[in-house]
């Protein structure tokens, strides 16, 4: 007899788990059980309360983001307003209109000089009413400027005050106001940021004058680290801020808080393409987060409009991410502690109980052994009133009774014994006429068994309902199966959808059939004559590798069918299956093998960009008017070589200087370009696609190959003009020395002018 314990494996289904539950007792079943819906019970309030409190956490500080950023917003506008107000109240000087009405400039200069010191302005002028500048607070003698174009000035000179955001050319103000190149070092800004106001100057309701003056904001870092004050008070978080504010002229920062290693004021960073395109763009409020100087911000952006409502810059307030990172850590931390807590707590609890109940139903398996083993005079003691204590009694009551049924039982045995001998040729009598009934009886349970047996042969077989009608699809389908019904069936099914469908019986002529025209699904049994599922999988892969096989397998086969999808079958359908599994088995085949037709077009056309964009040749499409409608990287670096600018949209000649397809035709050779404006040499080759109205420039940057070529020209030029000196010089020398002799001889004359004709000749040929 085999004594080894069978190790069973709970993971494997359910029934499995129930036969290796029947292992344990029923105190471990029951504190097991406990003991998991605690676990259970703890991992969910772990999970949900993390999420809950995670999502609240970063709710509450995204609205303190938004609402940050209101507060900025705010804070911006009172600067306007304050500026405004300025303004206001310097148009309304008596002394500023008394010196306008005498016509004194000069003092009207030193005037605006002491305001604008005292308003700590950049900036400030006065305008005529007809829109020209009539001096400056910083110049004595003032340029001619025409104020036509500006907004706020042309509100101020209709009697009306206005301040607000605008972009203006940065030198003209640092022309009116020299301190302020220190701003800026040597790298000066083409255009600027401001904040601006202007107010007409009345006299007897009559516009006589306007006041103009504003601040530049590029590099100017007060109105931000007031903001950033106001909101973040000063608090750090290791070493740094806890936010940011930060100003942006279109995309580039030009004001912030934010500070760098060397503790300055960092600038110069941009808004990500996704906040260009909805802030810069659309004019969207964007809350999202951002990523500055190697950390995480949780970053609120809404765009700066000017005076007219057009969008020219944005301004975004920032805080840490860590800080919240670490409350929602923290959060987890205590979460994670409360449920191991509450874990062990419930695990105690259910262990005293189980003990607790356990205790009387042990004693009474301990009482019901030795009451197998024969003694009956134990019973088991009754300490509690409840379901346990009554079955206890009750138990003690049947204990009871057995062993007054056994007294009863030993005084019939001694009864019995006297009347055996009495009844034994009774037995003997009864025993033969048992023998007949029993061979009676057999012959009549076979009787029955043959009846049940005909009775089934002659059933009538039931008919097999017919498919409903779907949408014709152009996809072929082979079915093989050894049963003709199945196949009668399932064919019909499949037509009545559209689908053009081959049946067969055997699988050979499945094989031929795959050998001799193409398939898109194939639907078998796995349960064919001669070959199992594995092998057949692997014939039909040999045949058509792209084909999506589709099993059908009884109970008995489910675990093979199983393995064989593992090895590349679709799926399988286990039998008997009904017209719903059937087509929905092959559309969701058909659609999976188009998904992954999609997918591998997709790649290729990923792979194909990445090329494309890598090639070292500048290579663009363009279309009838000569403008930039595709171009890759190279093209990009070499007509934009410093800025880096988006070149699209634009004409060859406004990014070269000259357009290589005004005199080009379309060709299979190339010519040379001298693109002056990015002061490169380029080879061209060009042709078009008729099919999209497009043509396709193809420049190879030959720069350095042609300098190469022209310093070698300028060597050889040198070299024939010393070697044509060289050979005069011997000629002279030659002519002296003979007429020093008295005579020339024919045969230097002839070699001195052949080196003078070889020289001639190289350097014609050169």
């Amino acid at each position: 007899m085999d004594t080894k314990k069978t190790v069973r494996v709970p993971w494997k289904n359910w029934d499995s788990f129930t036969r290796w539950a029947q292992d344990f007792s029923l105190k471990q079943k029951v504190l097991g059980g406990f003991l998991g819906v605690a676990i259970l019970v703890g991992l969910l309030t772990v999970i949900i309360g993390m999420r809950l409190a995670r999502y609240t956490i970063i709710e509450e500080a995204q609205k303190k983001v938004s609402s940050d950023l209101a507060t900025a917003d705010f804070i911006v506008k009172s600067h306007q307003e304050n500026l405004e107000l300025k303004i206001r109240m310097m148009a309304g000087a008596d002394k500023i209109t008394e010196y306008l009405e005498r016509g004194d400039f000069s003092a009207i200069r030193n005037r605006l000089a002491v305001m604008s010191l005292e308003n700590d302005l950049d900036f400030l002028s006065l305008i005529s009413p007809e829109g020209k500048n009539l001096t400056r607070a910083s110049q004595l003698e003032s340029e001619a400027i025409d104020f036509g174009n500006n907004s706020i000035v042309n509100a101020a000179k209709d009697g009306k005050g206005a301040s607000g955001m605008r972009v203006a050319e940065v030198k003209g103000i640092i022309k009116e106001n020299p301190t302020l190149a220190q701003r800026f070092g040597v790298k000066v800004p083409q255009k600027g940021l401001m904040l601006v106001a202007a107010y007409p100057i009345f006299l007897e309701s009559k516009v006589i004058g306007v006041i103009y003056g504003g601040i530049l904001i590029n590099n100017n870092h007060l109105i931000v680290e007031r903001i950033a004050s106001r909101l973040f008070q000063d608090t750090v978080h290791k070493d740094k801020g806890l936010g940011f504010v930060a100003i942006f002229q279109g995309s580039e920062a030009i004001s912030s808080s934010l500070r760098g290693q060397d503790k300055l004021p960092f600038v110069g960073f941009e808004l990500n393409q996704s906040l260009r395109n909805r802030v810069l763009e659309k004019g969207e409020i964007v809350l999202g987060p951002e990523r500055e100087l190697k950390e995480d911000y949780l970053a609120a952006t809404k765009p700066i409009r000017d005076f007219e409502g057009k969008i020219i810059g944005a301004i975004q307030v920032a805080t840490l991410e860590r800080p919240i990172l670490n409350v929602i850590d923290r959060l987890v931390g205590a979460f994670l502690i409360i449920a191991l807590c509450g874990v062990i707590l419930m695990g105690s609890i259910s262990y005293f109980l189980v003990n607790w109940i356990n205790r009387p139903l042990e004693q009474m398996l301990n009482a019901a052994k030795r009451a197998a083993e024969g003694d009956l005079t134990h019973e088991v003691p009754v300490v509690a009133r409840d379901e346990i204590g009554e079955l206890a009694a009750t138990f003690n009551l049947m204990i009871r009774n057995l062993a007054e049924s056994r007294k009863k039982l030993e005084e019939w045995g001694t009864q019995l014994a006297s009347k055996v001998a009495e009844q034994t040729g009774q037995l003997d009598q009864a025993r033969e006429q048992v023998e007949r009934v029993k061979k009676l009886a057999s012959l009549e349970k076979m009787a029955d068994g043959m009846a049940h047996i005909m009775a089934h042969i002659s059933d009538p077989l039931v008919p097999i309902p017919g498919g409903e009608d779907g949408s014709l699809a152009n996809s072929k389908i082979l079915l093989v199966d050894t049963d003709e019904k199945v196949l009668e069936l399932s064919k019909r099914i499949l037509e009545n959808d559209g689908f053009e469908v081959k049946t067969t019986q055997s699988i050979l002529e499945a094989f031929s059939e795959l050998e001799s025209e193409f398939y898109d699904v194939m639907v078998t049994d796995i349960e064919m004559p001669d070959m199992g599922g594995k092998n057949l999988l692997k014939e039909i892969k040999i045949r058509q590798p792209e084909i999506l096989v589709i099993l059908t397998a009884s109970f008995r086969a489910t675990e093979e069918a199983v393995e064989t999808v593992k090895l590349g079958a679709y799926d399988y359908i286990p039998k008997p299956f009904g017209p719903h599994q059937l087509l929905l088995m092959v559309y969701t085949a058909l659609q999976t093998r188009l998904m992954l037709a999609r997918t591998r077009r997709e790649h290729a056309s990923q792979r194909a960009e990445t090329i494309f964009q890598r090639l070292p040749v500048a290579i663009a499409l363009a279309d009838d008017a000569h403008r930039v409608v595709y171009n890759n990287r190279a093209f990009l670096e070499l007509a934009s070589r410093e800025s880096q600018e988006e070149v699209q949209g634009k004409e060859f000649k406004e990014l070269f200087g000259i357009d290589p397809l005004d005199d080009s035709e379309e060709s299979g050779g190339s010519q040379w370009l001298k693109l002056e404006k990015v002061g490169r040499t380029a080879k061209l080759y060009n042709f078009s696609l008729p099919e999209e109205d497009l043509r396709v420039l193809m420049l190879l940057d030959i720069t350095e190959t042609v300098m190469k070529n022209q310093q070698a020209d300028v060597f050889k030029t040198e070299t024939i003009n010393k070697a044509h000196q060289v050979i005069h010089e011997q000629m002279r020398v030659a002519q002296e020395i003979a007429g020093l002799l008295g005579e020339t001889t024919a045969e230097t004359k002839a070699a001195l002018f052949e080196l003078i004709k070889l020289a001639g000749e190289g350097g014609a040929t050169r």
